[in-house]
This record gives C-alpha cells, structure tokens and sequence, in this order.
C-alpha cells in the first residue's frame, strides 16, 4: 500500500521523510493566565487577541495546569438581549470567578515531537480543538488548534 505524506516532512539533505511534528506547526503561546486570575480576565484575553483557548500556567516555568476555552467562558457568563436584572447580576459576579473554579483540569497534551498524524487522532477521539503541547516536566511549550491543523491542510492542499 502506497502511504500519501501529508503529514510528513524532510530535513535538508534528508532523503526519508519523517513524520511532521507539533514544533513545526503548534504555535508558541504567550498569552497565558494563572489560575488566580478572573473569568472576566480570560474573556477579555480572548476578544483582544482574538484566540479561543487560553492556558492556564503556574510560575515563571509555565506549568500548565489548566485550560480555559471560549466555550468555558460562555458556559459560565450568561450574556445576550433582554436579560433580566437578577440574570444581569449574576452574569457579573460569573465574570469575578477565578479561573481555578471553571478550568479544564484534565488535559489531553503531547510532547513537541509528537507528530501532527498524533494530534488529530487526539483531537478526533476525544472531540477536542486545542491541545496543549508540553514538555517532560509539564511546562507549556506551545499548542496546537484546529485553526492550526486546518492552515497546514489549506498549505498542503494549495500546493
């Protein structure tokens, strides 16, 4: 059987291809919170930089220890026409939360050499849309979206 390399890259001078990793596509994060920090903090991180998920870190390491998506803030923070005022009151004090109370605590993450082939099995199986990229010790080194994964496949298919 014939294997097509879509996920696949080489090195200069490299005549086998290898499996493309997460280092060559995931992007480097900086734009982190810690779990301290207020739902409202997060929702106003994601409308400024326009990003769906946000890392939740600990210390100057960058211990990943949680994950705040879009959808977790919507969940948590009622918003829309016509609210009442008591439903007004309460979408205000979901905006003081802090992070630790909505965060996804368990995370599906890989390591950066962990190929893209990997990452979309995760992302399929478990029907999620960013995974964190961590290193041995579990401190953030990047992550991958499916915005990511979906600019690498208009690359390959464009060209």
């Amino acid at each position: 059987m014939t294997r097509k390399f879509w996920f696949y890259e080489r090195g200069e001078g490299d005549p086998d291809p290898r499996p493309l990793t997460l280092r060559s596509v995931m992007t480097q994060v900086t734009y982190t919170l810690a779990p301290g920090d207020l739902v409202m903090d997060a929702m106003h991180l994601m409308q400024d930089k326009e990003i769906r998920h946000v890392p939740i870190v600990t210390g100057e390491e960058r211990t990943l220890v949680g994950l705040v998506t879009e959808t977790d803030v919507l969940r948590h923070v009622l918003h829309g026409k016509g609210m009442t005022r008591d439903e007004e009151y309460h979408a205000t004090l979901d905006m003081l939360l802090p992070l630790s109370e909505i965060m996804a605590k368990v995370l599906h993450t890989l390591p950066p050499e962990a190929s893209v082939e990997q990452a979309v099995a995760l992302f399929l199986e478990h029907r999620v849309h960013s995974v964190p990229v961590v290193d041995g010790q579990n401190r953030l080194q990047g992550i991958v979206t499916s915005t990511n994964l979906l600019e690498l496949l208009r690359h390959m298919v464009s060209g």
